[in-house]
Parts: C-alpha cells; structure tokens; sequence
C-alpha cells in the first residue's frame, strides 16, 4: 500500500479516514519502518527550536490525535506567552493574535525562522504592543531594542529555553529599561515613580521639551533664562556621569555667584542688580552724584562695570586719559597737546568734534574752498586697520596735494607741474574748473579745437585720465569719411590720412583744397561754376553714404553727349 504524502496545507484524508490512517501507522511501526513512514508523512523537518520534537512517535506532543491542529498544545511549552493570554501584557493578550499558527509555521526545514511578517519586521504595526515607535525611535531596527542587552527577566526566559538574541520577548516599556537614569532617581525626590516622559519626549533627550522651570520653586528670569542647564546642575560627586537637579540652594545670590564687593553694601544683591543682567542697575539704587565724580552727558549711560571692572572698585578720574586711550596716538606724534581731550570734546560724545573752522584757520593748513565742506574724516583717517582701529590721525601730511588725493593723470602732467603741482590746472573750489595752457604742450588747441571738452580727446580709462602720449594727428581721433580715397596722402609716420592738406580747423570744409593744384583735372571756364556734387556724386552702400571723389574718369566724353571727334564736322 503507498502512503500519499501529507501537505500542511491539505490534509487527503476525510475525518472517517483517520481511523483507518492511524491503523496504517501502528502497523508501520510494528514493522520497524519508522523512517521511511517519516519520511511519508511528515510534512518537513521542524526547526531548530523544536528539534527535540522530531519522529511520529512525538507528534502527538503538537497535534491533537485524529486532527491537525494544534489547540492549546503550544500554550502547554510556551507558559510565557499562556500567562500574556490570561491578561498580562504583551501582544500575545491581544485578541487578534490568538491563533499561533497564523504567524507561527512549523515544518518547514530546521533554518526556517518560525516568525511570519505580513509586511516584513519593519512593517509590524508596533502600537498593538502598547508601545508607539515614535519620534527617535521610529527608523531604528528592531534588533537595535529587542536583544539581550534589554531584557529585563534575562534568568526566567534562560530557564525555558529561549535564545535571548531571537526572541522578542522580555522588554519593558519604561524608559529606563532601555537607556540610563542620568539622574539616579534624585530628582523624582519624594516620588521615585515619576516617570521620564514628564519632561522628555522621543524626539530627543536635550532639552527636555514637557519640563517647565517656572513650575519649579525658581523660576528663571533675566540672564537665567538662557543660561545653560548645566552650569547650576553639576555633576554629583559621587558618580561623575549624574547631574543635581533638586535640592540646590537659590535663597540668595550668593548661593551661586561671588559677591564682588565683599559684603561692603550689604547681603542683598538685589536692592542694586536686577536678573536682565549683573552691569544693568535698577532704579535709583545708587546715586553717583554722592560722589566726588557725577555722571554727566554720555557717562550717565555707562554700565557701571565699563569703570568699575575687576578690581577697578575706585578708578582714577583726574584726566581723560584715566580711562580712555590715547585715541590719536599723541605720544607718538610727539603732539602731547593731543592728549588735551576737553580742548575737542565734551562729555555729551567724541562727535560731532568741538575743532571748528576758526581753529583750523590758525593751524597749519588753513579750509579753503571746496576743503571747507570735506568731512573731518576723509582727511583725517583713522590709524591702524582691524575692527576696532584707533582714532582719527590729527597730523596727516598735506604737503602736496597728492598727499590726500590720488594722482589721476598718472604721471603723465609732472613735466608741466613741476614747482606748482596740481594748481597749475587746478584751484581748491573744485576739481572741475580747469585753467590749463595747451601752447605749452606739442599741440596748441585752435579752432573748433578750442571748445572741444578735454575728455573728448584724453578721455578716461579704469585708473584715470591720462595726457601723455595722445597723438597730434587727424585721424587719431576723427574718422575718415573718405574711406581711404586718399589713402596715398598720408602724415610724415604714414599711420593716417593727412587731413590738413585740404581741412582747417575751423570748420568741416576742404578749404586749403585747390582743384588746379591738388587734382589731375583743373576747373577751367564753365567748369568753374558747376557744382561739386554734379561730377562727386554720393555712393550709398549697406552701411555707408559718402561722396565718391576718386578715381573719376576726365575725359570730356565720360561726362558729356554728343562731343565731335578731334577734327570731325562740328555743326
């Protein structure tokens, strides 16, 4: 007789059947046939965690007699997941997972994980356990909680066999199960049961986003506020790693600052300093004008830590200079006159300078012109570089003009100014109006070249308006209008077309031009009166419109009709 295999998904065998089957297999064991009965009708080798359960003769230790399944048989090994079922926490006391082999499948070869996921681990909806992946938690693994570093009963699942790195079991949901209690308990005080979700959230241990100093006996204002937690709750003596958070003294100040005073008026900081911050004096708490110092003018506002720093409690005030720095550098000029601050200033502020234009007339370098109006400081620079440069240098050169303002012509006037420097040109009402003789140079200036504006022809370039080497000849600045017809005229260098052949100055028109002398055809009689354009016609290209001058033809017959031929009838 063949035995047809079982399937663990299909049993083929009716219920009126199994007696017949169970004679079947009695008898195959009466015949010492264990193992090729096995092999027929077990439906696959069990994993590793049920080795011990393999061979027919321990089915039953699974499987009801007479059915396949399993009931309350797995409830009977697995007393853990039995005591969950009797409500107990965990997922297993949940109704939806009371069949076990809705996720749990045996015979399926020893490697076999006996854990089905629907959605795979991390698709497991982990708020049926009671216990949302939130906030930190959410991307991590499942392994990086559910190992044996976290199980909280390591001993009790050791003693029924379960392997502390597979199972998911043993895991308590208090925070503390899984991370360090940095604070040992001290801060829950008289209630060690206060949780640490009552300050912290998942999303991140620091800060603690539910914790609130205002409902603490302190609440913090002023400086307090932003002061970082740290710097008032230290780290306990006795464990390095915790921090104190209550039970600090904050009565008064000095519970945590030094009186810098040493007690010389009084115990209460407080009737002088406000928590917005130890230089910031409340009220009228101390009157400066008892003292042999009233603050005036822009002194009032000075923090009282801007005099009375470290160990400043009685500063000198004779001088200025007690407390302000040599801001101009009057030491160093050998100008100690400098060092008269009051001759300038008053308390009101450094600026607006009190050195006013009568004052600067006596020095020397009397304002003049366009000099009265400049700004003390464009003269007047401030000495040294970096964010916090010295004051403004009370002895600049003013020797030549070039001490102060750039040379914008580089150079190029030095072989005109010298003995006058800019002045030549130039006066102190303003840069602009200009008395420059142009006979001293290579190219006296007549005609209409007279009331042409310099930068027309020495115009500017990025580092400024150079003179030198501009060149004399025509067509160095105008264009040729002629197209090179008279390109075989040219200047002595043979660069441009000499133009003064025929022009002037004066005006556009060729009036050093004579027809007799400078061309191969002489006007002559009626040739005289016609005009130039008759014979100079325009020629009008894509671009251009100019007056064709050569070459033309010269013969009588090129321009005129009808012309007898050289001893023909002439009637």
């Amino acid at each position: 007789m063949k035995i047809r295999q079982i399937s663990p998904g299909r049993c083929p065998f009716r219920k009126a059947d199994w007696v017949t089957a169970w004679t079947i297999c009695t008898m195959i064991m009466a015949l010492n046939i264990t193992k090729p009965a096995q092999a027929q009708l077990s439906p696959g080798p069990l994993s590793q965690p049920h080795a011990h359960l393999e061979g027919l003769k321990k089915c039953a230790n699974c499987h009801k007699l007479g059915t396949r399944s399993v009931g309350e048989k797995c409830l009977e090994c697995h007393q853990e997941i039995a005591a969950m079922r009797e409500g107990g926490p965990g997922m297993h006391a949940g109704s939806d997972f009371g069949v076990c082999v809705d996720c749990h499948v045996e015979h399926q070869g020893e490697e076999f994980d006996l854990i089905y996921w629907p959605n795979g681990p991390e698709g497991f909806d982990h708020q049926t356990l009671g216990f949302a992946k939130s906030g930190a938690h959410a991307p991590l693994e499942c392994r990086k909680c559910h190992n044996a570093k976290y199980v909280v009963d390591a001993s009790s699942l050791k003693a029924q066999g379960k392997d502390l790195g597979h199972t998911f079991l043993g895991l308590d949901s208090a925070c503390t199960s899984c991370h360090e209690d940095v604070h040992q308990a001290e801060d829950r005080g008289q209630n060690p049961s206060r949780a640490c979700t009552e300050c912290h959230d998942t999303v991140a241990w620091k800060p603690a986003p539910l914790f609130s100093h205002q409902k603490t006996s302190f609440p913090l204002t002023g400086k307090h506020a932003t002061v970082d937690c740290a710097k008032c709750h230290v780290a306990a003596p006795a464990a390095a790693t915790a921090r104190v958070f209550t039970g600090l003294l904050h009565a008064a100040c000095t519970d945590c600052h030094r009186d810098p005073h040493a007690g010389a008026l009084g115990p209460d900081c407080r009737q002088c300093h406000v928590t917005d911050g130890w230089l910031i004096i409340q009220g009228d708490a101390f009157d400066h004008s008892r003292t042999r110092y009233p603050l005036l003018g822009r002194h009032a506002s000075v923090t009282c830590a801007g005099c009375h720093a470290q160990d400043r409690k009685k500063p000198p005030f004779a001088a200025c200079n007690d407390c302000h720095g040599d801001a101009h550098r009057s030491a160093e000029l050998n100008r100690p006159r400098l060092a008269r601050c009051e001759d300038c200033h008053t308390v009101e502020g450094f600026r607006p300078a009190g050195f006013t234009q009568e004052k600067h007339a006596a020095a020397a370098f009397p304002l003049v012109g366009a000099h009265q109006a400049t700004p003390c400081l464009a003269c007047h620079q401030p000495l040294g570089s970096g964010p916090n440069p010295q004051a403004a240098n009370l002895a600049p050169a003013f020797a030549a003009c070039t001490d102060c303002h750039q040379d914008p012509h580089l150079g190029s006037t030095d072989k005109y100014t010298a003995g006058k420097g800019c002045t030549l040109c130039h006066d102190q009402n303003s840069w602009r109006g200009v008395s420059f003789d142009h006979g001293l140079t290579e190219f006296a200036l007549d005609g209409r070249h007279t009331t042409a504006a310099c930068l027309a022809c020495h115009p500017r370039s990025e580092s400024g308006v150079g003179f030198r080497g501009s060149a004399n000849e025509c067509g160095a600045c105008h264009e040729d209008v002629h197209k090179e017809q008279f390109a075989d005229r040219k200047t002595p260098d043979g660069k441009y077309v000499a133009c003064g052949q025929c022009h002037v100055t004066t005006d556009w028109l060729a009036e050093k031009f004579d027809h007799d002398r400078d061309s191969r055809f002489s006007l002559k009689g009626g040739h005289e009166r016609v005009a130039c354009t008759a014979c100079h016609r325009p020629v009008t290209s894509e671009n251009d419109r100019l007056l064709h001058f050569k070459p033309l033809p010269i013969a009588c017959r090129d321009c005129h009709n009808n012309v007898p031929a050289p001893g023909g009838d002439t009637r």
